[in-house]
């Protein structure tokens, strides 16, 4: 890949904790010249693997980048075998506008990747993730949530992704996470996400989607900071909490598109179900009423499998094309490397 155009203000190889940021160059109306400062902090102590953290990676998505501040807050150096890089804010514009995507160029951070060096500012800092720090790292966490549009059961998300070994590593990484779910898409998920990145790089991954709806949940947050703490005992990176022992996640395996609700019209979308519950094929999810007039019955949209609803879409004004709800069906560890052998 061609060099980053991006310059980072720390040394990755310094010893102990240095925060700095990621200078973006970006010349628009407002700014004849400058960066885009994306925040970052790397530690390093002792000789282990190196982990990252990145949350902010779509702008409306708070959870994460509170469970990362969280955590640095409360880090001890000392306790640190190797090398952690953090990034809160990894869409740093998005972040700052309360956005899924970047305000500058319109830019979705999870349909980024591998980026473009001497793109806009979303693709210059995916290619930096790419090229740059991905190929330092053994192991790296992306924590999502919903953001203002979608709602989730807490949940790790796994990418069923890779041979048998890497894959068993990177069911083994949401095991010691420890949600109370973890949703399972097939490898032919997006090939621009970061999930996919780390993939290319052989690097373990994993990546959270934790409650949503544009507000802080609380309850989501707590399970992500367990969750986080233990990950990083599960490294190596960090041991600091190596007694804490999650009860097994749950496994639910989005299957194909007969898993998801699709709006068939525009209207306002009245839920008929909540999350976590269990579906039959044919139930119905809820109904969408016309607003254009008074007397049009509302229309029912329906389930077109079994399942749990695993996410739900937040705003009840709906237009044709925008997903409802969708589903996972339970499975365990041991199936999904069967499948993938």
């Amino acid at each position: 890949m061609p060099a980053s155009r991006i310059h980072c203000s720390i040394d990755f190889d310094a010893p102990g904790l240095h925060e700095g940021f990621l200078g973006v160059s970006h010349s628009d109306n407002a700014h004849a010249y400058g960066v885009i400062p994306v925040p970052i902090v790397c530690v390093n102590n002792g000789s282990g693997p190196t982990a990252l953290i990145t949350a902010g990676n779509h702008g409306d998505e708070h959870e994460g980048p509170i469970i990362a501040r969280n955590l640095l807050a409360q880090l001890d150096v000392n306790s640190v075998n190797g090398r952690l890089i953090v990034i809160p804010a990894l869409n740093y514009p998005a972040v700052l506008n309360d956005t899924r995507v970047s305000p500058i160029d319109a830019g979705n951070m999870n349909r980024a990747y591998p980026g473009d060096a001497a793109g806009t500012p979303t693709f210059a800092i995916a290619h930096y993730v790419e090229s740059v720090l991905l190929p330092l790292c053994d192991f790296a966490l992306d924590l999502h949530s919903g953001g203002k549009a979608s709602e989730f059961l807490p949940c790790a998300f796994l990418v069923r992704e890779g041979n048998d070994d890497f894959l068993a590593r990177k069911i083994a990484a949401v095991e010691a996470f420890g949600a109370p779910d973890t949703c399972v898409v097939a490898g032919t998920a997006d090939q621009r996400s970061l999930s996919a990145a780390a993939d290319r790089h052989g690097v373990v991954n994993m990546a959270t989607e934790l409650a949503g709806g544009g507000t802080v949940n609380t309850q989501a947050v707590a399970i992500g900071e367990a969750g986080t703490a233990r990950w990083l005992a599960h490294t190596g990176v960090y041991c600091a909490c190596k007694g804490d022992v999650a009860a097994p996640t749950r496994f639910l395996r989005v299957r194909d598109r007969n898993d998801f609700v699709m709006a068939t019209q525009d209207g306002v979308f009245q839920p008929n179900v909540r999350l976590g519950d269990t579906v039959k094929r044919g139930d119905i999810a809820g109904w969408i009423h016309p607003v254009a007039d008074a007397t049009t019955p509302a229309v029912p949209h329906h389930f077109s499998a079994d399942g749990i609803v695993l996410c739900r879409r937040v705003p009840a004004r709906a237009i044709r094309g925008d997903y409802l709800f969708h589903l996972g069906s339970v499975t365990d560890a041991a199936s999904l490397l069967a499948e993938a052998g």
